[in-house]
């Protein structure tokens, strides 16, 4: 018989396998396409079809280091960063970074495009702040990649998408973007847009449960949706947003689906098992710290199985 602890870590394990397979569905060109028709104003215009075409190379997940420290290693004006580390800290990687090239009548503009995905809008720290770091880190990480001092008109925009994929309630589905942008206060310097449109941020929040007549936002609560099983998730896709399903992506999203599943079975079997153990006034508690633990499960289910208020869940979770 396994023991508690043992339990423990085979949930955490597949929960951190269930985190990298939602990093490699959300980075499938098809999924980023939709994102960036939403999110990026050089592609807003464009078709899904034709945006896919953009994306030349596959998008790199979990392997580009945000942290600065050692750039610029490897790649020299010819490609992305592939490794940056602050000193004495542990290194951190994006979720998902790419190039994306929109067609011009002269040449092509490139952006490079970082997508994060969050499962807690109140990780402990404004998401948006650390959006502006990454963003900023894609900016200064490319001096010798994409640019040499003083070349400084030869820096590439930069685009940090963060989806919040469990919004609470009082904000639904709502999508927030953060630039720069210039403000003359007295008189008015000459310049172009393009040498300070070179950073934007933005935030994504998805609730299943609210509703809104925007298809970018049916589609992705469709997609990571935990209630929907993955025959239906996939007829929804295939059908009403025609991303197909029979070109690798099914598979991945059928792998999704089945450890979001087993996460959520395993949790709450460990926290049943253990609540029997510690007695019946600690059960319900026990029960809501693991499924606190695996992440995936929204914070409205959650108080629905436990029959808890907001105020009770929120002190459990103050206390874990």
């Amino acid at each position: 018989m396994k023991t508690e602890i043992a339990k423990d870590i085979e949930v955490a394990e597949h929960q951190i396998q269930y985190d990298t397979q939602c990093k490699k569905v959300l980075g499938n060109k098809r999924i980023l396409s939709w994102i960036m028709r939403e999110t990026v104003s050089e592609f807003s215009h464009m078709s899904v079809d034709d945006i896919y075409k953009c994306i030349e190379q596959e998008p790199e997940i979990s392997t580009i280091y945000v942290d600065p420290g050692r750039t610029n290693t490897k790649d020299k004006i010819t490609g992305i960063n592939t490794e940056d580390k602050v000193q004495n800290e542990g290194s951190v990687t994006y979720d998902i970074r790419f190039e994306a090239y929109v067609p011009g009548e002269h040449e092509r503009i490139k952006l490079i495009i970082n997508i994060e995905s969050q499962k807690d809008f109140y990780p402990g720290y404004p998401i948006i702040s650390r959006g502006i770091y990454y963003g900023a880190r894609m900016v200064s990480a490319q001096n010798g990649v994409e640019f040499r001092e003083p070349d400084y008109g030869d820096i590439k925009k930069v685009y940090s998408i963060w989806i919040c994929m469990d919004a609470p309630k009082y904000i639904g589905n709502a999508l927030s973007i953060y630039k720069i942008h210039k403000t003359d206060i007295i008189g008015k310097i000459p310049d172009i847009s393009e040498d300070y449109d070179k950073m934007c941020i933005v935030m994504i929040c998805l609730n299943e449960k609210s509703r809104v007549k925007n298809a970018f936002f049916n589609m992705m609560n469709t997609l990571l949706s935990a209630t929907l099983d993955v025959r239906t998730k996939k007829q929804i896709l295939q059908d009403e947003y025609e991303i197909p399903m029979n070109d690798g992506l099914g598979k991945e999203v059928d792998l999704m689906c089945n450890l979001s599943e087993y996460v959520w079975e395993r949790g709450i079997e460990a926290g049943i098992q253990t609540g029997i153990q510690t007695g019946r006034e600690e059960t319900i508690r026990t029960i809501v710290k693991k499924l606190l633990g695996i992440g995936s499960v929204s914070d409205e289910i959650i108080m629905e199985a436990a029959g808890i208020t907001r105020d009770e869940l929120e002190e459990i979770r103050v206390h874990m």
